[in-house]
């Protein structure tokens, strides 16, 4: 063969070669992701976790984009890297709340960050990752597709003015926040607004990194309130029977701290049911707090109200059990008088057993 021939044989060759190595595997790609993925603990003062989301480093700075939803009405911020290291002390630098993105900064440095990539250029079919705290579980990987650029106003409950990018790598509430990345390992998108859930089966959505990353740049400097007490939920073993039958249902009602309140009416709000709680002269001195993630409650409250009729119905129960520990019901006309009724009876109830008297139903 004739050198020329070997020549160009061999530039082929490490050409080819080339390529193949700009491309890097799935686990490769997801390991880089891990390493700029961080863990959000937001909490409603006195340690109590409010809400786990996801961010994604995007300066070596310390400077991080996640969900601002995630961190608007936090009173103490916690940022936890994959590294293990912790973070208490936060500062918001920026926000759109169009899009639903803040950019926060902790004090660290020399931190890995992702090439950035241009969202609008994602073709459907482009392969899509997301390393996210779904569900709580932290680090959790996932891959699908682009499936489609489409703007907010044509997704229920997104918003409007913007685009996103719709993807089916699988993501659940706790993704808020987390990056959506490309098969060479560039950054896209972060997911946003709630729309960690999808508005349809199989369906994510993420707003284009070129759209948010000018936040990162902010020159805000709002300290948050310290997470230094903030811990993720406990894993507790599930309770025998024999433990579930012996519980003192009032020892579990005073013990409680935490609340969390569910409606299954279209006729009636959690939120009407929280203010009405709060306007209560004992609710403060009960030290119970309503909180918007019922894994971190001590006491789940649900009010119904049946088809054709003005009864609404409320349980409370113990989600470590299951057990309902308390019930009642309240005849009105609409359910914010109805939420008035119910918290008169919850808190009347509980008063009483925090000063040792029985709380007859």
């Amino acid at each position: 063969m004739k050198p020329t021939c070997v020549l160009i044989l061999v530039l082929f060759s490490c050409f080819c070669t080339g390529v193949a190595q700009d491309v890097p595997g799935d686990s490769e790609v997801i390991a880089r992701i891990s390493a700029v993925t961080v863990l959000i603990l937001s909490g409603e003062g006195a340690g109590r976790l409010a809400s786990i989301s996801t961010g994604v480093i995007v300066r070596p700075n310390g400077v991080i984009l996640t969900a601002y939803h995630a961190v608007k009405d936090a009173r103490e911020v916690q940022v936890r890297l994959r590294t293990g290291d912790v973070y208490d002390q936060v500062v918001l630098v920026g926000t759109d709340e169009r899009r639903d993105v803040a950019a926060l900064r902790i004090s660290a440095a020399s931190l890995p960050t992702l090439p950035l990539g241009l969202g609008a250029d994602a073709k459907p079919g482009d392969p899509a990752y997301v390393v996210s705290n779904s569900s709580g579980l932290g680090w959790s990987a996932s891959k699908g597709i682009i499936a489609a650029l489409r703007v907010a106003d044509e997704i229920p409950g997104a918003g409007q003015g913007f685009r996103v990018l719709q993807f089916t790598a699988p993501v659940s509430p706790g993704a808020s926040g987390g990056p959506l990345v490309d098969s060479r390992g560039n950054l896209l998108g972060i997911i946003t607004k709630g729309m960690a859930s999808g508005t349809s089966a199989g369906a994510g959505f993420a707003v284009p990194i070129e759209t948010v990353i000018g936040l990162a740049d902010g020159t805000g400097n709002l300290a948050l309130g310290k997470g230094t007490t903030l811990q993720m939920p406990a894993n507790r073993p599930p309770l025998s029977s024999a433990a579930v039958a012996s519980s003192n249902a009032e020892d579990v009602l005073r013990a409680a701290r935490t609340l969390h309140i569910a409606s299954r009416s279209m006729y009636f709000t959690p939120e009407s049911l929280e203010h009405a709680l709060a306007g209560q002269k004992d609710f403060e001195s009960l030290g119970l707090m309503v909180v918007k993630d019922a894994r971190v409650a001590d006491l789940l409250i649900t009010v119904d109200r049946p088809l054709f009729t003005y009864t609404f119905t409320y349980s409370v129960t113990d989600p470590k059990t299951s057990r309902v520990l308390d019930s009642g019901k309240v005849i009105a006309i609409d359910g914010g008088v109805a939420a008035g009724g119910i918290a008169k009876q919850l808190v009347s109830k509980w008063a009483k057993l925090h000063r040792g008297e029985p709380a007859t139903k």
